[in-house]
C-alpha cells in the first residue's frame, strides 16, 4: 500500500516523468516479446514488396530489400535496451570503481583522476569512434566502447561524492571500530551511493542510445545484418525524399526512447538525498 501509494504521488506530481516511464515499459515490453509481436522475420527479404508504403499488411513499410520495417524496429529495440543496459553496467562498475578508490586513496587518485581528465577532455563521440576503430563491430565491442566512454563521467561524479562520504561521522565511527579500508568502502560508503547511482545509470541509458545509434549510421557500431534502429538510419538514408518513413520511425523512437530515459532521470536526481544534488549533472 505505501508503494502503490508513493507511485500514485509521483505519477501525479510528475506527469511526464510517468509518461516516459510507460514508454519505457512499452519498449522493454516489445524488446522482450519480438519474436512473438513481429508479423515477419526481420531478415525476410522480399523484392516484390521493396519500399512498400505503410498500410495494414507492412505498418512501417518496407525497406529497399523489402524488409518490414514494423519487425525490424521491433527487434532493434532488443539491441536498445541490451546495449544501455550493458553500457550502464560497464560505466558504473568500471567508473564507480575508479571514483572510490581514488577518492579513498589520495595517492592513487592522482593518477587515476588525471587520466580520467585526459578521457573526459575527447568529446564523447570522437572517443568512442577512436575505440571503435581499433575494435571490430560486434555487440559487445559497441558496449565495451561506450561503457568506458561515460566510465570517465561516473568516476569524476564518484569522486567527488566518496571525497564527502569518507569524512562524515559515521564514518569515522566505523573507522574506529577497526573496520578497515574494505568494509568502510563497500559496507558503509557504497551504500550511501545506491541513490546516485541509479540517477546516473538512467543518464547513461539515455546517452547511450545516441551514441549507439550514431556510431551505427558512420558505420562503426553493430554489424549491418543485425536490425537496430542506429543500422535502419544509416541504410535507408539515401531513401530520405523516396521513402521517408523508412527514416521517420526509427528516427521517433531513438528520440522518444531518450527524452523518456531523461525525464525519468531528472525526476530521479530531484528526488534523491540533497546533500548530492548538486553532484548530478547528467552526462
Amino acid at each position: 500500500m505505501i508503494f502503490l501509494s508513493r507511485l500514485k504521488a509521483f505519477a501525479s506530481s510528475r506527469v511526464l516523468a510517468t509518461l516516459g516511464m510507460v514508454w519505457l515499459g512499452v519498449i522493454i515490453f516489445a524488446a522482450v516479446t519480438a519474436p512473438l509481436l513481429a508479423p515477419f522475420d526481420p531478415t525476410e527479404i522480399d523484392p516484390i514488396a521493396r519500399l512498400s508504403e505503410p498500410g495494414s499488411l507492412y505498418w512501417f513499410g518496407t525497406d529497399h530489400f523489402g524488409r518490414d520495417t514494423f519487425s525490424r524496429a521491433l527487434f532493434g529495440a532488443r539491441m536498445a535496451i541490451l546495449i544501455g543496459s550493458g553500457s550502464v553496467i560497464v560505466a558504473l562498475l568500471l567508473g564507480g570503481l575508479v571514483g572510490m578508490l581514488s577518492a579513498y586513496f589520495t595517492t592513487l587518485g592522482h593518477v587515476f583522476m588525471r587520466i580520467v581528465d585526459v578521457l573526459m577532455a575527447f568529446p564523447a563521440l570522437l572517443l568512442a569512434l577512436v575505440l571503435m576503430t581499433l575494435l571490430e563491430r560486434s555487440v559487445i565491442n559497441t558496449i565495451l566502447v561506450i561503457g568506458i566512454v561515460y566510465a570517465s563521467t561516473t568516476a569524476r561524479i564518484l569522486f567527488g561524492m566518496t571525497l564527502k562520504l569518507k569524512n562524515e561521522v559515521f564514518v569515522d565511527a566505523a573507522r574506529c571500530s577497526g573496520a578497515g579500508h574494505i568494509s568502510l568502502l563497500f559496507r558503509h560508503i557504497l551504500p550511501n551511493l545506491i541513490s546516485p547511482l541509479l540517477v546516473q545509470a538512467s543518464f547513461i541509458f539515455a546517452f547511450a542510445q545516441l551514441q549507439s545509434a550514431a556510431l551505427d549510421f558512420l558505420g562503426l557500431g553493430l554489424p549491418p545484418e543485425m536490425a537496430s534502429w542506429g543500422n535502419m538510419l544509416s541504410e535507408e538514408r539515401i531513401y530520405v525524399t523516396r521513402a521517408p518513413w523508412l527514416l521517420i520511425f526509427p528516427g521517433a523512437l531513438i528520440i522518444l526512447s531518450v527524452f523518456s530515459m531523461n525525464l525519468v532521470g531528472d525526476a530521479m536526481r530531484d528526488s534523491i538525498d540533497p546533500r548530492f544534488k548538486n553532484d548530478i549533472a547528467g552526462v
